[in-house]
């Protein structure tokens, strides 16, 4: 089969991908029963988890091969840059989602991206294993993987982190009090009156502390029904 097949099927593959979720959208849901709802956006959750992970493996494969800014005819400085600057992302967002691609497609994590891939993991697991081992060396990353992959799939990101810091302190205690003395030092409550006699507040807290206000804030935030235009942050 020559290439030209080959592209023509994964277009066919991605135009089915893209007219199943027209599919969805257009359908009235109206009818359908609580229980049924309430499985159906359960199973959407999974599949697009199960498709993120599919799209870290091809950001691997793109980043490997240097070809970020490639559909364009041009050549764009770095896979981050290029994810900024076309899908206008935050750079902390679009660095994190390049370093996961690599950990999980070019590096230690590899029983990771094949958990995302079975829909075992979220998305945001996966890029809280990343982080969490991104300085390690790659035979470290490797040896704990089994133990964090195991807590990924019993705990929620916030949590994992922690287990992450825990067992950082524990395999390498001088760099771990290192960093948390940092973060320590980091903290703080920056209070700023504007022109129209409001106080903006901006501040940072250490991650124990940041988990615990959000878990507080959080049920006090919540929509009390589906036309409370209240938001809250989920924690991740």
């Amino acid at each position: 089969m020559d290439s030209n097949t080959h592209s023509g099927s994964r277009a066919d593959r991605l135009g089915a991908l893209a007219a199943a979720v027209d599919g969805l959208v257009a359908e009235d849901l109206d009818g359908l029963a609580d229980a049924a709802l309430a499985e159906r956006v359960m199973a959407l959750r999974g599949l697009m988890d199960r498709l993120e992970g599919h799209w870290l493996g091809e950001l691997a494969d793109l980043d490997a091969r240097g070809a970020a800014g490639a559909e364009q005819g041009a050549q764009g400085g770095s896979t981050a840059a290029w994810l900024r600057n076309r899908l206008r992302m935050g750079p902390g967002t679009a660095a994190g989602l390049v370093r996961t691609a690599r950990a999980l497609h070019r590096g230690p994590l590899t029983a990771t991206a094949q958990a995302l891939a079975e829909g075992t993991i979220s998305p945001a697991h996966a890029q809280v294993l990343a982080a969490g081992t991104h300085d390690l060396p790659d035979h470290l990353a490797a040896d704990a993987e089994p133990v964090l992959l195991e807590a990924a799939r019993r705990l929620d990101p916030p949590r994992l982190r922690r287990v992450i810091a825990h067992l950082r302190l524990v395999a390498d205690p001088d760099t771990a009090q290192d960093r948390i003395q940092r973060q320590h030092q980091q903290r703080g409550l920056w209070l700023a009156a504007t022109w129209e006699g409001m106080v903006a507040v901006n501040g940072l807290l250490d991650p124990e502390a940041g988990q615990t206000l959000l878990a507080a804030l959080e049920p006090l935030a919540r929509p009390t029904n589906a036309n409370d235009p209240r938001w809250w942050p989920t924690p991740r």
